[in-house]
């Protein structure tokens, strides 16, 4: 009986997910991992409002074997799927680290999208990621455009750990003021700035 029930519970969703974006919001929180066959079949339909769906539901239900599934959207054509690629890749990490990690790189490229949403949605997702995604962001952090520059120094403060240190310690004179402003806070914070040499 309880299997049933939460079918109907994903073959709803499903039902909401094409034209009714509150009804599909409010049935996420019943959904669970039991209902991933259903959630797979969304993210593969042809249907841009079926996959992004069935992408947004396995940001809270999906497990480790499908991470490269989801993960296989992060070039999709659309800027929309790419966006909640990178905010599901975000939350799964959340649960299971290990198995977002190797596609981290991946998900730091699309700090370089030509989408806005996009960009932003891959440094709130590498935020997420705490410390596994400091290296990464490091380096964004060496990029001639200010923009990756200010994201991945925006990044880094909302990690705020004591790894997350040393690259930012390296722009508190960094030419765009945002950069600075998200390193000497980030700093401050850490009661780094006047207690402890930190060395690149």
């Amino acid at each position: 009986m309880a299997k049933n029930k939460g079918k109907r519970h994903a073959e709803r969703f499903e039902a909401a997910a094409v034209g009714d974006d509150a009804s599909a919001e409010d049935l996420l929180d019943l959904l669970t991992p039991a209902d991933s066959p259903i959630l797979r079949q969304m993210i593969e339909s042809s249907d841009l409002d079926r996959r992004w769906w069935g992408i947004r539901a396995l940001a809270q239900v999906g497990g480790e074997d499908l991470v490269p599934l989801v993960a296989a959207y992060l070039e999709d054509s659309s800027p929309e799927i790419r966006a909640v690629v990178a905010m599901a890749l975000g939350e799964i990490h959340r649960r299971e680290a290990a198995a977002v990690n190797s596609h981290l790189p991946q998900l730091a490229l699309l700090l370089q999208d030509d989408d806005a949403l996009v960009r932003q949605s891959a440094a709130d997702a590498l935020a997420q990621c705490g410390d596994d995604a400091v290296d990464l962001l490091a380096t964004a952090l060496e990029s001639d455009r200010e923009g990756v520059r200010v994201r991945a120094a925006a990044a880094l403060h909302r990690i705020g750990s004591m790894k997350a240190a040393p690259p930012l310690y390296r722009h508190l004179e960094d030419p765009n003021p945002l950069v600075r402003h998200y390193a000497y806070e980030t700093l401050d914070k850490l009661g780094l700035l006047e207690n402890i040499l930190l060395k690149p």
